[in-house]
């Protein structure tokens, strides 16, 4: 379990809070609404990504990279997640809790493509645990 609240603080941390610093530390978490929600919220894939945002390859890398853990973890902790469409849909609830939560956050943006992207990070990670759950049985069976 203690696996899963690494990833939930490591998530939070670069969600909410932003990446650069403010007088040397990490900026407050700012709660509120931004007057007009086209300011918040981006339902066109890939627009706000490469039309408006000029790190997208670290941002592609990093919120695929950021879920990879989730995929392997959970499966790991979680019994009833015993195969890749159950841990994706667990894990895309999660993502989408966090995309909806951002809309309480001033400075941040709810994005299609972090649903797109993160998704891709969980079923990265659930294929990997669930190739080496395969592997392992096979291994098993040869050795019988």
């Amino acid at each position: 379990m203690l696996l899963i609240y690494i990833c939930i603080v490591v998530i939070a941390r670069f969600v909410y809070f932003p990446l650069h610093h403010v007088d040397g530390g990490i900026d407050t978490l700012k709660i509120g609404f931004s007057e007009t929600m086209s300011d918040m919220v981006s339902f066109i894939p890939f627009y706000f990504l490469f039309d408006r945002y000029d790190g997208w390859i670290i941002n592609i890398i990093g919120n695929i990279a950021m879920f990879i853990p989730v995929g392997i973890v959970w499966p790991i902790c979680f019994r009833k997640l015993d195969n890749i469409k159950k841990t994706l849909i667990a894990g895309i609830s999660f993502i989408l809790f966090i995309e909806l939560s951002q809309l309480l956050c001033l400075e941040r943006h709810t994005d299609v493509d972090d649903v797109i992207l993160n998704t891709s990070g969980v079923l990265i990670g659930a294929c990997i645990v669930f190739a080496i759950r395969k592997l392992k049985k096979q291994l098993i069976f040869q050795k019988c």
